[in-house]
């Protein structure tokens, strides 16, 4: 795994290069884009298109950027709407939770955190960028089972649906798959509901 993600590497290296143009604003932080006052500069922005490059290993080019950029401000104005509400609840996480986060993170992408360490250092990524991600995310989901795990409910009919398509399942790992499910619905909608309820300017 370290080899290839060495050889992937040498790859996402080379097509940086084409962002050098880009990348000289970074030193200014130019604001992009403002959500309910709160801002996304161009540093977030770069900062999060090399980290999803590395993790998902997508090799950045000329073709792809303008896509992958805009996705990109799109998954950051959400994060600034999910950091909103975790403030408004005070969330909060121990070290134990953020490790084992991340393990299963970085384990679903089979990348090895020494090696990953090394790519960010390599192509100027913050680990701490990379932190904060992973922080939101697991605030969120903390976020998400205290306001809706207690109004989920599963029928016994829906878990024979699910174990008929999978027989490997057990009836309690069936109603796990079937709850996350509901929560993901809930966790849609009331980011969409934020979203819509936001105001988000774009600078030009």
């Amino acid at each position: 795994m370290a080899s290839n993600l060495f050889k992937f590497f040498v790859l996402f290296f080379l097509s940086t290069l084409a962002l050098n143009a880009k990348a000289v604003e970074l030193k200014t932080h130019k604001i992009e884009v403002l959500v309910n006052d709160k801002m996304i500069t161009n540093y977030d922005i770069i900062q999060r298109i090399k980290i999803n490059a590395i993790i998902t290993q997508t090799n950045l080019d000329q073709d792809n950027y303008n896509k992958i950029y805009a996705a990109v401000v799109d998954e950051l104005i959400k994060e600034n709407l999910k950091k909103n509400k975790i403030d408004e609840y005070d969330i909060s996480y121990s070290d134990e939770e953020y490790n084992q986060k991340e393990l299963r993170f970085l384990s679903s992408y089979q990348i090895d955190k020494g090696v990953l360490m090394s790519l960010f250092d390599q192509n100027n990524v913050s680990y701490k960028d990379f932190k904060e991600f992973l922080v939101t995310e697991l605030k969120w989901q903390k976020l998400i089972y205290g306001l809706y795990l207690r109004v989920t409910s599963v029928t016994d009919i829906e878990i024979e649906e699910i174990i008929k398509s999978n027989q490997r399942l057990t009836a309690a790992e069936a109603e796990e798959i079937i709850i996350q499910k509901q929560l993901e619905l809930k966790s849609n909608k009331l980011l969409k509901d934020m979203q819509n309820e936001a105001t988000i300017e774009y600078k030009k």
